[in-house]
């Protein structure tokens, strides 16, 4: 068997969401508590409309970690707030800054 030469991200795609929707039967999907996050005392910033910043970030289903790429949507100085998709349906998420490392393009991590 040879490799995808049109789309070689592919296989690392369909693999990701694999593990994500495992991952799901564990749990819902786990984020900062607005104690953690102080967004009261904190300034947030959000992404421009049109821009899509992304980045690889490890997610918490119930007690299962899995490692996917996300969607950046907003941060603070401690935490980043990122959305993605998982057969459909959009879940969002607050994460520690050191639970993200950021990508120049989405297929960077496959």
């Amino acid at each position: 068997m040879g490799t995808n030469k049109r789309y070689p991200h592919l296989s690392g795609q369909r693999r990701e969401e694999k593990e994500l929707r495992d991952a799901r039967t564990h749990g819902t999907l786990r984020s900062l508590s607005s104690v953690q996050l102080r967004l009261d005392a904190r300034p947030i910033t959000i992404v421009p409309a049109g821009v899509k910043l992304w980045a690889l970030a490890w997610l918490q289903f119930g007690y299962v970690d899995v490692q996917a790429v996300v969607q950046v949507m907003r941060w603070t100085a401690d935490a980043v707030g990122v959305q993605l998709d998982v057969d459909g349906e959009t879940l969002r998420c607050w994460l520690w800054q050191g639970a993200c490392q950021r990508l120049e393009n989405r297929t960077d991590a496959w």
